[in-house]
Parts: structure tokens; sequence; C-alpha cells
């Protein structure tokens, strides 16, 4: 028996929202939805796809970030120097006060316009831009340096457009890495109380924990931006901060866009949507009530495919040694 060899099965948003409306009657087969059945529809699809993350951190939407080396401050809010990716060099040639061109061990993933941070002599990290195509050794920067750095000291780069992370849900664990030789060890995920009750939140040093909040750098970010704070504050470029996170689910904005959801979530999601259709069109509360509880079912058995699988490490009881 031929089988098809193909594992690519996906459905669009107009797709879910079609099925949807059929499911509780409202279009027969071979009809269309109608355009505004369609984005009254999608607005529900979307609101019913910001609320799931509520349900903890699916494996397939969890992701590592970086905290770059930013000193001076205890907190660096997500549209600044937390990325999904960074590059980083040395410098190979002192640079004094002022200056503008930097010779470095390697140019490599260093482009025009890209954020860099460079580590100062003392101990201080300057961010800029980089102003021009780097060529050779050499990249030239936006901002002349505020002080003077030794050759051997950090540089980090990153494209703000692409790099830069979307706000976490959540921050799940971290750690602190060591960029000359990438050793790491684990740090603490504080919460809100344990880090306020730190005596001196400004003390300099290796970050030991971290705090994060969605609280943004303003009202208008409120989805956008979230917030990391540090203890100690970065005293030098030397190490950085990964962590893993939840991201965002990404929005249905239009007609062709994917689920992003694995395969197993197409059928709840479908049926959900139903359920909260439903209303509009007059579909009897036992009716909705049923389908939103085959839902839940599909659901659960749908996160249950994608459970994380791991080592299990028991730590024995010592409290009554």
């Amino acid at each position: 028996m031929a089988q098809s060899g193909s594992y690519d099965f996906t459905v669009s948003r107009d797709n879910l929202i079609t099925d949807s409306l059929m499911r509780i009657g409202v279009l027969g087969e071979g009809e269309s939805a109608s355009a505004n059945q369609l984005t009254e529809s999608a607005r529900i699809l979307n609101m019913i796809v910001k609320f799931r993350a509520a349900d903890g951190m699916p494996t397939w939407a969890l992701r590592r970030g970086y905290v770059l080396p930013v000193t001076g401050v205890s907190s660096i809010n997500t549209n600044s120097h937390i990325v999904t990716a960074y590059d980083t060099t040395t410098l190979s040639a002192a640079a004094a006060s002022g200056a503008t061109s930097l010779t470095v061990t390697s140019i490599t993933g260093f482009t025009n316009g890209d954020q860099i941070g460079i580590e100062l002599t003392n101990g201080d990290m300057d961010w800029t831009t980089i102003n021009g195509v780097p060529s050779g050794t050499t990249i030239v920067i936006t901002t002349g340096l505020t002080s003077a750095a030794a050759s051997g000291l950090r540089i980090y780069g990153y494209t703000a457009s692409s790099e830069r992370i979307q706000k976490p849900l959540r921050i799940l664990n971290a750690n602190i890495l060591q960029s000359s030789d990438n050793i790491s060890w684990e740090i603490e995920v504080m919460t809100q109380q344990d880090y306020f009750n730190l005596g001196n939140r400004t003390s300099e040093g290796t970050p030991t924990g971290i705090y994060y909040t969605i609280e943004p750098s303003s009202l208008t970010a409120l989805e956008t931006n979230g917030k990391v704070f540090v203890y100690p504050r970065f005293a030098d470029g030397k190490k950085v901060i990964e962590f893993t996170y939840h991201r965002p689910f990404q929005d249905f904005d239009a007609a062709g866009d994917d689920p992003d959801f694995p395969q197993a979530f197409f059928l709840p999601i479908m049926i959900e949507l139903a359920a909260h259709l439903g209303p509009k069109y007059g579909v009897p509360v036992t009716e909705r009530q049923s389908l939103l509880k085959e839902a839940q079912i599909y659901w659960e058995l749908a996160l249950a495919s994608i459970i994380e699988e791991g080592s299990i490490r028991l730590i024995p009881d010592a409290t009554n040694s």
C-alpha cells in the first residue's frame, strides 16, 4: 500500500474559521464565509490563542535568550540589549578614548547598523552602533568611545530588527555564560519579593540572579516590552546571562496564516472557536457547552503529546535527619 511520505499537513486561519462555522451549521458544504464573518471570527480566534498562553510552557514555544552586559543599571528592557542571538569578538589592539575605529580579532557576524557593545578598561560597557560595513579586522562605530579600551577586551553585536527578543511570557531558568571559555553555571530566577528584599540592589559583580516582570518601559509598550532585573549588576563585559523563556504565540493576521501550534492542536482550536462563535448564531447553551468540553478533551490530549522528556532528579528529604 502506497503512503504519501508527507508530514507537513497544515490549515490556514480561514480554514479554521470555515470549519468552525460549518461545525455549528452557519455554513453548508461548499459555502464560504463572508468578509464580516472572517473578520469577526479572526478576532475571536486571536483571543483564544492569547488566552492559551496560560496553559504553561509548551515545548515548541520555548526559546533561549541572552541578556548582554549593560553596566550601571539594575534593569534592562526587552526592547534593549536582550536578544535571541548575538556575535562576539575581542579587541586585538587598544583603542583610545574617543576612538571610532576599532581593530578586532574577527568581524564575522558584525554588519552595518548593528548594535555594538565594547568593554572599556574601567569595566564599563559602551553601547553604540556600527557605522559602515566592517572590513578586514576593522569596525567603525558611530559614537566615539567614552573611555579607553585595552586589547583583549570583549565586544558584542546584534541586529536590532531581527535579534531583539519578543517579550517573554515567563522565564523558566537562567545561567551565567563566561564569554572567554563558554563555561556556564546556573543562577536563580527570583520572585518579585525576593528581588526587592535585597539589601543593596546597586551592587556590582557577577550576577547570581534575575527577576523578570512584564512591566513595560511605558504604558504604550505593554504588549511589546518586559524588564529583566539583574543582581548584582554587571561589573564588566566578561559574562552574558542566558535564559530559557516561553515566547508569545504568533497572531493570525492574514487569511493564509498557519497556526503557531503543532498539528495535534488544530482540531481543538477549531472546535473551541466554534463554541465561542455559537452565541452570535443562536447555538443553544447546551450545545456550546458540549463543544467546549469536547475542545478541552482534545486540547489536553494534544498537550500530553508534547510533554518534554528528560531525566528525573530525586533529592533526599533531609528535614527529619
